[in-house]
């Protein structure tokens, strides 16, 4: 069984010895659910648009929104599809379990879908932005998101804005554009007070997550890894389990 697994019961050990863990997640905790990654070879996103003969570098930067928001939600369709009718899988409700015991203060995720939330999760940091909520890019009205991709589905067009009707971006960070600095704040405020951080779900390279990993492991927090392929950071941390998230996870918070 998994759960006599000894990483397992190491990671499990970690958590009921913790005082303030927070969980980090990526990509690799939403594609159980369908959702793509970016970066895989031949399934992310990136990948699929390069076969495509799309530049993928000009897709998802904000400059490009601006001149061609049409071409980025056509581009980005595949992936709004997978999300609208994706579901929480068995690792977010884990996340969501071991928050509700109080084993973790928080969610920290490079994650826009919002299937943590949905998995009942309730802090939940993302720092990459949210596609719970648009932003018109004229008149800056923030309006719900899911009605908005749901009208782009059914017609393909643009999403406007009811005010103005200039084009309504997604609150998520595109190349060129800041992250969100509360979140940031939040994210940094939340490791600095860690002394465990479960990692799963992402290999941490680049982005927010070396920053972020940086605070963590400079203060002296343990690392719990959970990734089904090695990260750069395998070799600081306490326990490593090389295994699917929605097995790892769940078997952690069943022990606990």
């Amino acid at each position: 069984m998994k759960d006599s697994d000894p990483r397992i019961q190491q990671a499990a050990g970690l958590l009921a010895e913790s005082r303030a863990a927070v969980a980090f997640t990526g990509a690799g905790i939403s594609t159980p659910s369908g959702i793509p990654d970016f970066r895989s070879p031949e399934t992310g996103l990136w990948a699929r648009l390069e076969a495509a003969g799309a530049d993928e570098t000009q897709t998802g930067m904000i400059q490009s929104f601006g001149h061609d928001p049409q071409t980025f939600y056509e581009r980005m369709r595949p992936l709004f599809e997978k999300i609208i009718t994706a579901e929480p899988n068995a690792a977010h409700y884990a996340l969501a379990e071991l928050e509700a015991k109080g084993y973790i203060r928080a969610v920290i995720t490079q994650n826009a879908d919002m299937l943590h939330q949905r998995a009942g999760s309730k802090n939940v940091i993302e720092v990459h932005g949210t596609l719970a909520e648009a932003t018109c890019i004229s008149c800056y009205l923030v309006a719900p998101f899911r009605p908005l991709l749901e009208k782009f589905l059914e017609d393909g067009r643009t999403p406007r804005c009811e005010k103005c009707g200039g084009a309504m971006k997604p609150n998520v960070i595109l190349t060129g554009e800041q992250l969100p600095m509360q979140a940031v704040l939040a994210a940094k405020q939340a490791m600095r007070g860690s002394d465990v951080v479960l990692v799963a779900g992402t290999s941490l390279a680049g982005g927010p997550a070396t920053a972020l990993m940086d605070v963590a492991y400079l203060q002296g927090s343990k690392l719990i890894i959970v990734n089904q392929t090695p990260t750069i950071m395998d070799a600081s941390a306490e326990a490593v389990i090389h295994m699917d998230v929605v097995v790892a996870l769940p078997a952690i918070a069943e022990i606990l």
